[in-house]
């Protein structure tokens, strides 16, 4: 059975540790909004979905250059998710491929395989193995031990899930006031019980946190222009 595919973009953060709307600002010429929203409508979905903050819906219209249902987003990034979701009420069933807005030099590449791998497995998600040593520390910063890095990975996105296991999942969760522990769908999937496949992701597929990310990112665009 084809299925049809949906992209969801959570959009409705803050930008706090960056310190300025990073989203809408130019970078290198081109908004980050606009990057990563390229890179998806270069793809075949059924549509793609960006929820952002409510209170600058008409700043995200004005601003986007691609085919987008613009939706409000929620006080965190699961509750914007979810409200992207519930917008496909009349959907039966379909592969969702969520991705941070905030990641604009994901591949399609690395887009296409999540959903290959969703199509097997259910869920997928991209994450890149932890290349650093890992230490736990107690109070007043000592080392208590050195974790083993070997089964550790840095998960990203895009994250790409059938929409019934997503559905199913939040109903585990929905009693729960308070969803800003679910930094990813794949928490809120794994706490349902759902196995959740990864995908090797590339370095270069990094978000745009802080001004020494967007100062990077802002070089590597100039380099290769």
């Amino acid at each position: 059975m084809d299925l049809p595919i949906f992209a969801i973009i959570p959009a409705a953060g803050s930008a706090s540790r960056m310190g300025f709307d990073k989203l809408l600002t130019p970078l290198a010429g081109k908004s980050v909004l606009n990057r990563t929203l390229q890179v998806f409508a270069s793809l075949s979905f059924q549509k793609i979905i960006l929820a952002v903050n409510p209170d600058r819906l008409e700043d995200f219209k004005a601003a986007v250059e691609f085919e987008a249902k613009i939706i409000p987003g929620g006080p965190c990034r699961a509750k914007s998710v979810y409200n992207a979701v519930r917008s496909l009420d009349d959907i039966e069933e379909a592969i969702l491929v969520i991705h941070d807005c905030a990641r604009p030099f994901v591949s399609a590449e690395t887009i296409k395989a999540t959903i290959e791998k969703a199509l097997e497995t259910g869920a997928a998600i991209t994450a890149t193995p932890l290349t650093s040593t890992l230490k736990e520390a107690k109070e007043g910063s000592l080392i208590s031990r050195t974790i083993p890095r070997e089964k550790l990975f840095l998960a990203s996105t895009p994250q790409t899930f059938l929409l019934s296991k997503l559905r199913s999942s939040y109903a585990v969760i929905e009693s729960e006031e308070d969803w800003s522990a679910y930094t990813d769908e794949a928490m809120i999937l794994e706490k349902a019980g759902f196995p959740v496949a990864i995908c090797q992701d590339s370095e270069k597929n990094f978000k745009l946190t802080n001004r020494r990310d967007w100062d990077f990112a802002s070089y590597l665009l100039t380099k290769n222009a």
